[in-house]
């Protein structure tokens, strides 16, 4: 791996956590691996980080807490993250292929070598993420536990994909595993950011809903579909747009078709 390599530069992100002593243990967990940037979606309180048992477990981290960030929704997140790699072992009949932390570990750390930001997505502790938050990233990752009794902490599934990330980076990319994960990415493209694409697969449904491809109160497979198509290359940004355009144009004609009369009031 060579030294423009950051493991500083991977996010790990935990969405709903509720137990400020889990918190803590992540982010001694990431420190002790060399990750830093740890960000938090939902949590039960906007302070999390500051209590006194999450200090405590952090048990020298407190620097990671300190720069945490807090985010309303996962795509706000991921806004600035290109590949997000969903921690779960539900799995989902449409879903990404699965990946065990080291593969991902080393497509991550290859992504991040190339310019894309790369962010792994952890649940809540009782519940896991949920099929829409899955549905937001574009990879899965399965931790290989016991069939019979497979239930993780968080901070110790954080701490295996830190590990996995620690010891991939220490080890170096082959140049084989570069030079094929680098076959469908486009130099001096910018990649949409996961934010992006999650957009643009609302976008998508709000079009199809217009001309009535779907039910939106059973649209069925569609989204999973869908959120599947969209995971299977990495995106540019002018890609992202165009679509998006197409779709404003599509729902644009369907309401004055519709609604003429409404239309023409809103012209300016």
């Amino acid at each position: 791996m060579t030294a423009a390599v950051s493991l500083e530069s991977i996010s790990i992100v935990l969405v709903k956590t509720s137990h400020p002593g889990n918190v803590g243990s992540v982010a001694r967990a990431m420190k002790t691996m060399g990750l830093s940037d740890l960000r938090l979606v939902e949590p039960k309180t906007a302070d999390i980080c500051c209590a006194e048992e999450a200090i405590s477990l952090a048990s020298g981290a407190a620097d990671v807490l300190e720069s945490a960030r807090i985010y309303h929704t996962l795509p706000d997140a991921l806004a600035d993250r290109s590949v997000a790699f969903a921690l779960s072992a539900r799995l989902r009949d449409l879903g990404p292929s699965l990946q065990s932390p080291q593969q991902a570990a080393r497509e991550a750390l290859h992504l991040t070598q190339t310019g894309v930001g790369a962010a792994f997505v952890f649940g809540a502790e009782r519940t896991g993420l949920s099929n829409d938050e899955l549905l937001v990233c574009n990879r899965q990752v399965t931790i290989a536990a016991n069939p019979v009794y497979s239930s993780l902490n968080l901070s110790q599934a954080v701490q295996i994909v830190a590990y996995a990330l620690r010891t991939e980076w220490a080890s170096g990319l082959p140049d084989a595993v570069a030079n094929s994960l680098s076959a469908n990415l486009l130099k001096g493209e910018k990649l949409a950011s996961v934010k992006a694409v999650a957009d643009l697969q609302l976008h998508w449904l709000q079009a199809m809903e217009a001309v009535d491809f779907i039910n939106p109160d059973k649209p069925k497979k569609v989204v999973q579909r869908l959120a599947r198509m969209l995971a299977k290359t990495p995106l540019e940004q002018e890609e992202v747009d165009m679509l998006r355009g197409f779709f404003s144009d599509v729902i644009r004609v369907v309401d004055n078709r519709l609604y003429p009369h409404e239309f023409e009031r809103k012209k300016p």
